[in-house]
Parts: structure tokens; sequence; C-alpha cells
């Protein structure tokens, strides 16, 4: 089982809804995060920069050329990095953005898979 964490608006380029990490950059780069706000979600950034793998930086640059439309999940397992991400849905529910929680098991064609994450190009929109 995978999970995902979206919120409503949709990514143009993978026709995708956006993913969590991607909102709260955008949001962080409009400003719209308090500074205390913006202390605890650095943290929370600099600790994924620490604990989880790009998947950008394992995939052949071929397979990028041929599509960029691929979708990160957690695994179900990853039970501190998803800890992790709910903080950072708390902070963006505070601003009245609604964070989805998706979940499946058929993410699509895995291209990446590590011990807490895979990076899948998906079959559908999710």
């Amino acid at each position: 089982m995978y999970i995902r964490f979206v919120v409503d608006e949709l990514n143009e380029e993978s026709n995708q809804r956006l993913g969590i990490f991607h909102a709260v950059r955008y949001m962080k780069d409009d400003n719209k995060f308090y500074d205390y706000e913006l202390e605890q979600i650095e943290e929370i950034m600099n600790w994924f920069s620490k604990h989880l793998e790009s998947p950008l930086d394992h995939l052949n640059k071929k397979k990028l050329k041929r599509s960029n439309v691929f979708i990160s999940w957690f695994k179900i397992s990853a039970t501190r990095h998803i800890a992790k991400v709910r903080v950072l849905a708390s902070h963006l529910e505070n601003k009245g953005i609604t964070v989805y929680q998706v979940m499946t098991e058929e993410p699509g064609k895995i291209t990446y898979s590590d011990k807490y994450q895979i990076f899948a190009k998906p079959f559908n929109k999710f």
C-alpha cells in the first residue's frame, strides 16, 4: 500500500493533483506563513533532506526525457516520514488548504523504490 498527500490544485505538467511538498513550497514563495510557522516547516523540510533520497538522482536520464510524469508515494511502512508530512498538512490546512490522503496499491509503473518511497509513472489520475 502506498500513500500520497495532495491538494486540489492541478499540476499542469503532470495533470495530477499537486503534492504536498510543492504546495508548501508555493505557499512559502507567496509568503503565506508566519515566521514561527516557517521555522517549523524549514525544520521538517531539512529533516526530509537528510532522511529521504531524491528519486531523480537515481533515474536514468533517458527515462526522464521520455516522460516527465512521475509521482512520488510513501510506502505505508514509512510511519516517521508520514507523521512529518501530516505536520506539513496541518500548516496548509490552517491556511484553508484542504489536504487529501490518497492511498493505492497500484500507483503505476514503479521506476524507483527505496525503504520509504516509490516513484511511479501513473496509470490513473490521482
